[in-house]
């Protein structure tokens, strides 16, 4: 169950995944052809319910992280969420595919202003470095958005500050599964199960301003449960790589509108 996406800021053609809930505490890094590469096990972490992955801006300047977002909550009972940060690893590109373990892993303890939601969404925002989580709405709710910042201390707990509401249609075709902030911070995406909807950020906009300019939306092909999207780093926010759940599923590339 591929549920999150991000591309890597260190090693060329790298894309970063991992399973849904239930699954052992892994980051899986492929290219762009699909081809296994490296797993990274992150110890003392648990997989309760990943549903998102994104790379940015860390405590330490110029360094790339990964932020690994265990904030899924179908129940909506969760009394705090965990995104588990850690320093972008160098993936090996040759040979067969390698298992690393992690040890350096910290966990952010999260919990909302307004009570459990549940959430598939985090990315980090490189005009601000904040963390970035946006919630999942099936249906009679307000899809919102939420920040920390980026750098909190490991281990600590922070109550998420509420960005803004989105006047999103709700229901399980407009749900959002996934999103992305593009590395020069001008571009946003936010997808759901069958569509990616890009929004335009000019420099100086705050992150709620671009979410009031008017969004483009592009199909993605061919994706059941399609919950992943990240911006192809290579191509400088020029295109997203998608996928989807299940099993050998295919990664998808597709152009910015």
């Amino acid at each position: 169950e591929a549920s999150g996406i991000a591309a890597s800021r260190r090693n060329p053609d790298v894309f970063y995944t991992h399973n849904d809930s239930g699954h052992s505490a892994k980051v899986y890094a492929l290219n762009s052809s699909g081809r296994h590469l490296c797993s990274f096990s992150l110890t003392g972490v648990a997989n309760r319910d990943w549903e998102d992955i994104a790379v940015g801006p860390g405590p330490v300047a110029g360094a790339p992280y990964l932020y690994v977002g265990d904030i899924g909550d179908n129940a909506t009972a969760r009394s705090e969420i965990q995104v588990y940060r850690f320093a972008e690893p160098t993936v090996p590109l040759t040979g067969p595919a390698a298992v690393v373990t992690l040890p350096a892993v910290d966990t952010l303890h999260l919990t909302y202003p307004d009570g459990p939601h549940d959430a598939e969404t985090v990315m980090v925002d490189p005009a601000t470095n904040d963390l970035v989580i946006v919630s999942k709405v099936l249906a009679g709710g307000t899809v919102s958005v939420y920040r920390v910042p980026a750098n909190a201390a490991a281990g600590s707990t922070t109550v998420l500050t509420k960005v803004r509401d989105l006047p999103l249609p709700t229901g399980l075709a407009n749900a959002v599964t996934g999103g992305d902030i593009a590395p020069d911070g001008q571009t946003i995406a936010l997808r759901t199960y069958g569509a990616i909807r890009f929004y335009p950020r000019l420099d100086g906009w705050t992150l709620s301003r671009a979410f009031d300019a008017q969004a483009c939306s592009v199909s993605v092909p061919g994706e059941i449960q399609g919950e992943a999207v990240t911006f192809n780093a290579t191509r400088k926010g020029t295109g997203v790589a998608t996928v989807a759940e299940g099993a050998n599923p295919t990664v998808h590339l597709t152009k910015v509108p």
